[in-house]
């Protein structure tokens, strides 16, 4: 029993690795050779588009993208060397060989043109073809350029080429079609690649063309600016050369010759000329004369140039007369210009330019260079800009001349003015202090006594003689202050200054029946003020609210503090001021058209308080309306400590 056990034991054993090494032959063997091929495959595979897309790039130019096509076909074959691998392009209907790799029976010729709607599909599907067994039948050359390369079966895929560029088909080709299943990725890759490749050439051509073309408009805008901006600094030296102009001569010593000077000075520098002259027209002598100030000329030379303007052989007399500008490269040896002249001031090069201003001429700019043809139209042309500025200029400092002498006449005829009234005024005080003084004993009765009517005759002398007192006065400070007269200036409580004032025309106040109202608002600051001038300004301001707010008035005197200024103000409730008198009431001798007839005075204490306030840095003003009263009020500013 054991041993029949044993014997179906073995013969178990026997079976079962019999059974195993069936299986591993029949089955598992094919299969695991079969993954080896697939790996290996895999791995070429894997190594190939490695390798393959190291080397790729992005084409910048045309022949660059034909070169890595052409790496791509070689890296295809060197994979499949027992196939051959041709190269198409397609142009007008027909397909041209491009490139092939393989040996062959007879030598093809290149860009020769084939026939065959297979290639046609391919293209226009775009997708990889199969032929296990090449039939191509009588279409133009196809049959015999296989049979020289010995191809019965045939692979082709197609790709994209660059923008622009004709299609192109790649054919793999061999004797049978064993190969294909291995060789389709390697196709489809190869194609995939060189169509990504050729749109982002695509892309690189256009932005390569695009940068030609910004390159080639950023010249052009550069070349443009380049032009723009030279004119742009001539025509910044013009305007400064004519700013230069302008305030060299509005500068101090504005006259002519000054004027004139500092034109030519700044034109001889701008053109780099070594002579540069302005020849006036004198009318009295019918000649063109060197103006004083001339650039590169002495005072004798100066005098020798003076043409009259009948002599037409001069090319300044010329321009004179046509008043177009003139320019010749060798003055001494031209025809046209008086060569003594030419040679006086050993110039060659000249300019000429006519002084226009408005429709008269005035003149003719002569500029010169000792250098033969040196000038350009370019200076000539910014000669004429500066000589119309310089016929203004001149015209200008020749006003500006003559209003200097009218106000140096004028301030001679106010200073003969201001001694006249000073002499004057003080001549008149002395006998009308002895009139006062004789009315005033005699209206005392001390000489004997009076009738009613020498009584009222000698009232009326001595109001009289207070008003003309009062008069001189006012004349005396007023030429004063119009004068130089020197301000004691000290630090001054104006508070204690309108007490005063009120005090002073307090009994004023009660005779015309006027309620006085001091409004101060407690401590004011202090200011630098002189107190005889200043009190003078309250007093006035108070007297004329009294005189012209009429019996039974109400008058207020107010001060305030404000911050950087006190202000006082006076104020009443009279019949108030006009709008259109407002702005007059502070002008000498002006009286109001109302209370002229009815209210006596001068016209010269406002004008006097307004000279006052403003020689203490501050100011005075009026508001007012008809019917409700009026508020005169100044400004000083506070005392620094």
């Amino acid at each position: 029993m054991l041993n029949e056990l044993l014997a179906a034991a073995v013969v178990g054993g026997a079976g079962a690795f019999g059974a195993y090494w069936y299986l591993k032959f029949r089955c598992v063997l094919p299969i695991e050779t079969s993954l080896r091929s697939s790996r290996k495959a895999f791995a070429d595979f894997t190594a190939f588009t490695r390798e393959t897309l190291e080397r790729a790039y992005a084409p910048e130019q045309q022949e660059h993208y034909g070169d890595l096509t052409n790496y791509y076909l070689i890296k295809l074959h060197k994979s499949f060397p027992d196939t051959c691998t041709l190269l198409f392009e397609k142009g007008e209907g027909q397909w041209r060989l491009v490139n092939y790799l393989k040996s062959f029976k007879v030598e093809p010729k290149l860009l020769t043109s084939y026939r065959w709607s297979a290639f046609d599909r391919s293209s226009s599907a775009g997708e990889l073809l199969r032929f296990d067994d090449v039939k191509v039948g009588d279409y133009q050359g196809v049959a015999d350029l296989f049979s020289a390369f010995d191809i019965r079966a045939a692979l082709m895929c197609p790709f994209s080429q660059a923008a622009g560029a004709p299609e192109r088909l790649i054919v793999l080709g061999a004797a049978g079609p064993e190969v294909f299943d291995a060789a389709q990725p390697y196709m489809r890759f190869v194609a995939s690649q060189l169509s990504s490749i050729s749109k982002v050439s695509d892309q690189v051509f256009a932005l390569k063309k695009e940068t030609e073309n910004l390159k080639n408009e950023l010249g052009a805008a550069v070349k443009e600016l380049d032009v723009a901006g030279s004119r742009l600094i001539q025509r910044a030296k013009e305007r400064k050369a004519l700013y230069e102009v302008v305030t060299s001569v509005t500068g101090p010593g504005g006259d002519v010759q000054y004027g004139c000077s500092a034109i030519l000075n700044i034109v001889a520098k701008i053109v780099e000329a070594d002579v540069a002259a302005a020849l006036l027209f004198d009318e009295a002598k019918g000649e063109l004369v060197v103006s004083p100030g001339a650039y590169g000329i002495t005072d004798s030379e100066r005098m020798l140039y003076s043409i009259p303007v009948n002599n037409q052989a001069s090319s300044s007399v010329r321009t004179f007369l046509t008043r177009k500008p003139f320019i010749t490269s060798d003055a001494q040896n031209d025809p046209d210009v008086l060569a003594r002249y030419a040679k006086l001031w050993e110039i060659h090069s000249l300019m000429i330019v006519p002084i226009c201003l408005r429709d008269r001429i005035i003149g003719v700019l002569r500029v010169g260079s000792r250098k033969a043809d040196f000038f350009t139209p370019d200076q000539l042309e910014f000669l004429t800009i500066i000589a119309d500025e310089l016929a203004i200029i001149i015209e200008m400092v020749t006003l500006y001349e003559n209003l200097s002498k009218t106000a140096q006449e004028l301030a001679q005829l106010n200073r003969l003015k201001d001694e006249f009234l000073s002499t004057v005024s003080h001549e008149l005080k002395t006998p009308l202090t002895t009139i006062k003084g004789f009315v005033s004993v005699i209206l005392s009765g001390e000489v004997g006594p009076l009738n009613p009517q020498q009584l009222n005759f000698l009232s009326v002398v001595d109001q009289s003689v207070n008003r003309l007192t009062h008069l001189i006065s006012n004349l005396l400070d007023l030429s004063r202050l119009n004068g130089k007269v020197e301000m004691e200036f000290q630090k001054t409580d104006l508070g204690e200054l309108v007490r005063g004032s009120i005090s002073n025309v307090s009994i004023k106040a009660r005779e015309k029946r006027v309620a006085l109202t001091n409004a101060l608002e407690g401590k004011l600051p202090s200011v630098q003020a002189d107190t005889r001038w200043i009190g003078q300004v309250i007093d006035n301001l108070l007297i004329n609210a009294i005189k012209y707010s009429g019996s039974g008035a109400k008058i207020s005197v107010s001060g305030t503090d404000k911050g950087e200024a006190v202000v006082i103000c006076v104020e009443d409730n009279g019949p108030g001021i006009p709008v259109e008198e407002q702005r007059m009431v502070f002008e000498k001798f002006y009286r109001g058209k109302a209370s002229a007839n009815q209210v006596p005075g001068t016209g010269l204490g406002l004008a006097i308080s307004r000279s006052v306030v403003e020689k203490h840095g501050g100011k005075i003003w009026v508001e007012s309306k008809l019917g409700k009263g009026s508020r005169f009020c100044f400004a000083l500013p506070v005392s620094k400590n």
